[in-house]
């Protein structure tokens, strides 16, 4: 009878911790196209997915979200923007080369990776020294917060969590310049690319004679370029808002009334085609680490200690974990930290002026469950851009394609 207790309670416990392992979601890598580049790195005049050509330019075409401020969305205008294919696509190369930093080891993709929706799928990112990419990126320098995804980012007025860029020319020259990230300079990068043929080629390519002598200046504008292409507007929701009735379930569309309610007030700070509102706001998220006074540093404003900048819900099932401290994993654990009241019902320091919007909401677990199913109605990544099999300067890429596609595979 001992032996039968022992058995039966061993199995148990079993049973019990394998579900506590299973009940977490595992972080879900994105699909991605690897391209191998023309021998002699010539530049794309085709205009990536979600653009069309107008003029010789790429503009975005807005053929699902034209009527988005008229169905379910809160007035919010898109702006019309022109890109030149060539420019996108020197930056995108760019993007994914580690001769921009100064021990030419990290490049802009090993944070903002497609394999993880331009994010890295890390609590807090690693910088400088560190060795690999994504979740599994390891040594180095442990950075204060999480990477955002960069989908949708020519949208945004204010860039960083905390909003010290107001454009993504400045954006981009942080971390290309922080000590702690790639540690890189001007003159380092100008010395680089200007004694690289590809290179040199390719920006007269894009520029014509102002690009005779790579720049800087030239440089961070063909990042910004390829980063502004990075958009996010064909999704099941945005299918559903244009005519397409069938484009979400019951549950999804219960879900998004559920978003909108006044008692989850989601809309409110995420009203849609953008699902953010472009502002700072104080929900009383707990950090990782040292103390984050967040858009307080930034303006020295005691009322938005701990505020940070709003992030779109675009592509949100893709970019776990969540918060600026990413320290909600899962979606489930996020929607749970709003039911219950966000700092006030978690702990936050009493000298937060957390938003009046953040209550206890007392959502059943159907209508958790239906919301989390309409999260997943935002998610479209048919603009991912294709990711170089190698790089002008043949520096290694932040990928290995054997234990990609393996992990891929499981899936």
């Amino acid at each position: 009878m001992y032996r039968f207790y022992l058995v039966f309670f061993t199995f148990l416990f079993f049973v019990l911790f394998c579900a506590k392992v299973d009940s977490r979601i595992v972080q879900e890598t994105s699909a991605f196209e690897v391209v191998e580049p023309p021998s002699d790195f010539h530049l794309s005049s085709l205009c990536p997915s979600g653009w069309k050509k107008k003029n010789e330019y790429c503009v975005i075409n807005y053929q699902y979200v034209n009527s988005l401020e008229k169905n379910g969305g809160l007035g919010q205008s898109l702006p019309n923007v022109e890109l030149d294919p060539k420019i996108i696509d020197l930056g995108r190369y760019l993007f994914f080369d580690p001769i921009l930093s100064g021990d030419q080891q990290l490049s802009c993709a090993h944070c903002h990776h497609p394999a993880y929706s331009l994010s890295d799928g890390m609590k807090q990112s690693i910088g400088k020294n560190g060795v690999g990419y994504g979740p599994n990126r390891k040594d180095g320098v442990v950075l204060k917060r999480s990477a955002p995804s960069l989908w949708n980012v020519v949208y945004m007025k204010h860039l960083f969590w905390e909003g010290r860029a107001s454009n993504l020319e400045d954006q981009a020259e942080g971390p290309l310049y922080s000590p702690d990230e790639m540690g890189s300079s001007p003159e380092i990068i100008e010395s680089r690319l200007n004694d690289n043929s590809f290179y040199q080629k390719m920006f007269r390519e894009a520029y014509g004679l102002k690009g005779q002598r790579i720049s800087a200046k030239l440089v961070v504008d063909a990042l910004t370029s390829f980063e502004k292409s990075l958009v996010s507007f064909s999704s099941r929701f945005d299918k559903w808002s244009t005519g397409d009735k069938n484009a979400l379930s019951k549950e999804e569309l219960f879900g998004y009334n559920v978003f909108r309610s006044f008692v989850a007030r989601c809309a409110e700070c995420h009203p849609p085609p953008m699902f953010t509102n472009n502002v700072f706001a104080t929900i009383g998220v707990l950090d990782s680490g040292e103390r984050d006074y967040g858009r307080e540093t930034i303006t020295g404003q005691n009322l938005l200690r701990g505020s940070f900048r709003v992030p779109t819900l675009r592509n949100i099932t893709k970019t776990a974990p969540y918060m600026h401290a990413g320290n909600l994993e899962t979606l489930e654990e996020v929607v749970q930290f709003y039911n219950e009241g966000g700092g006030r019902g978690n702990g936050a320091p009493s000298d937060l002026r957390i938003h009046w919007h953040v209550r206890k909401m007392g959502l059943s677990q159907n209508e958790i469950t239906s919301l989390i199913s309409f999260l997943n109605t935002l998610t479209d990544e048919s603009s991912m851009p294709k990711f170089p099999k190698s790089v002008p300067s043949g520096l290694p890429v932040a990928i290995e394609l054997e234990s990609y596609q393996h992990r891929s595979s499981k899936q």
